[in-house]
C-alpha cells in the first residue's frame, strides 16, 4: 500500500502579534472617540457660558479653586503724580474657564499703601483671590532752599540765567548793593526776595536796636520801591549765632534782644543748616558743591547758605542743583511758612 504524505498545519506564529495590534487599534479609537466628545460638550459648555444658559461642568465634589497669577510684581511703589498701569491678573481652573475680578483702587495723588483684590470663582462656588501692594510715597525725597546773601553783585545776572535753564526758584537776602533792575528781575522771576540790611555794616547794625531796625527799614524800602511789595523775611548779618555782634553792642546781648524783637514787629527771620563755605577759606567751586551735597540727606529739608557775590559759588550752583534733582530733591524758595533753621543765639 502506498504510504500517503503528511499535511503539516503552520504554526501561528503571528497569532499574538494581531491580537495585540487589534487591540491597541481598538483603543486608540475608543480614546479619540472620547476626547472627541469631551471636546464637543466642553465647547458646548464654554458657548452656553457665554449666552448665559450654561449648566456646571466640573463635577458636583469638585473643590478646587481656581489658581490665581499676578502680572508683574505684588509690590509696587509709586511717587505721587506718577501714572499707575494696571497689570492684571490671569486665573486657571481645572476644568472652565474662569474669570479675575479686580478691586480696590490707587490715589496718585496721596501718598498711602493701597491694596488691589484679584478674585476668580468658578461655577461651583470655589473662590481664591491675591492681593497686590501699591504705596504711593512722596514725589521727591526731601527739599532743598538755596539762598544768596549779600547781593546784588555784578555775578548775581548769570545766576540768575543758570536758575531760569532749571526753573529753580531761591531766595536773595539782599542789601543796598547793586542795581535796581536785578532785584527787579529777581522777583519778576519768582523768586523770593528778602531782607539782610541795607549796610551789612556789623559795627553799626549791631550798636543798637534802633540802628539794626533803621537799617532794616531802608532795605525794606528799597524792594517795596523797586518790587511793590513789603517783604517782611529777614536774615541777620553773620546769622542769630554771631558772636561779632559783642564787639559793638556794649555788652547788651543785643542778639538775644533782636531775635525776639524782630518777631514782636512782624519780622521771620531765617538761619541755615548747610555751609557752602563759600565766605571761609575756599574758593574753589568743587569744595563749594561737595560741603553742600556732603550734608544731604534723604527727607530732610535744607536751607543751604551761600553768596552771590562769589563768583566760584555760582560755579558751583549748577552742579549742585543737578545732584538735587538726580537723587531726588525739589528746590524752593522760602515763604513765611517755610523751615526757620533757626541756630542757638550765642550773645
Amino acid at each position: 500500500m502506498e504510504e500517503q504524505p503528511q499535511i503539516v498545519q503552520p504554526k501561528p506564529r503571528h497569532h499574538w502579534f494581531r491580537i495585540i495590534l487589534i487591540t491597541l487599534l481598538i483603543v486608540t479609537s475608543l480614546a479619540t472617540i472620547g476626547c472627541f466628545a469631551a471636546r464637543t460638550e466642553f465647547d458646548k459648555h464654554v458657548k452656553e457660558k457665554a449666552e448665559g444658559t450654561a449648566e456646571s461642568f466640573c463635577e458636583t465634589d469638585d473643590k478646587e479653586a481656581p489658581e490665581i497669577t499676578l502680572n508683574g510684581n505684588g509690590a509696587i511703589t509709586l511717587k505721587v503724580g506718577e501714572e499707575y498701569e494696571e497689570l492684571g491678573a490671569t486665573a486657571i481652573d481645572s476644568c472652565e474657564e474662569v474669570e479675575v475680578v479686580i478691586s480696590g483702587t490707587v490715589d496718585i495723588e496721596k501718598e498711602g499703601t493701597y491694596k488691589l483684590t484679584y478674585s476668580s470663582m468658578d461655577s461651583l462656588q470655589n473662590a481664591s483671590k491675591k492681593e497686590r501692594v501699591v504705596t504711593v510715597v512722596p514725589k521727591y525725597s526731601g527739599t532743598i532752599y538755596l539762598t544768596f546773601d549779600d547781593g546784588p553783585w555784578t555775578n548775581t545776572g548769570a545766576l540768575l540765567d543758570m536758575l531760569k535753564k532749571y526753573d529753580v526758584k531761591v531766595t536773595f537776602f539782599v542789601t543796598g548793593n547793586g542795581d535796581d533792575s536785578i532785584i527787579k528781575r529777581e522777583y519778576d522771576e519768582g523768586h523770593t526776595v528778602a531782607l539782610h540790611t541795607w549796610s551789612h555794616d556789623y559795627s553799626y547794625v549791631y550798636a543798637s536796636i534802633e540802628n539794626y531796625f533803621a537799617d532794616l527799614a531802608r532795605i525794606q524800602e528799597r524792594v517795596k520801591r523797586i518790587t511793590g511789595y513789603t517783604a517782611t523775611l529777614i536774615r541777620f548779618p553773620g546769622g542769630s549765632s554771631n558772636t561779632v555782634s559783642r564787639r559793638y553792642d556794649g555788652g547788651t546781648r543785643i542778639m538775644t534782644r533782636l531775635v525776639q524783637e524782630v518777631t514782636n514787629r512782624g519780622y521771620t527771620y531765617f538761619d541755615w543748616n548747610i555751609s557752602s563755605g563759600d565766605a571761609g577759606s575756599t574758593t574753589d567751586p568743587y569744595v563749594v558743591y561737595t560741603n553742600v551735597i556732603d550734608n544731604l540727606q534723604p527727607g530732610g529739608e535744607y536751607i543751604v547758605l551761600q553768596h552771590d557775590s562769589k563768583n566760584y559759588s555760582i560755579s558751583a550752583v549748577e552742579s549742585i542743583i543737578q545732584f538735587g534733582l538726580k537723587n531726588g530733591f525739589k528746590f524752593e524758595r522760602l515763604t513765611a511758612t517755610s523751615p526757620t533753621m533757626h541756630h542757638r543765639v550765642n550773645n
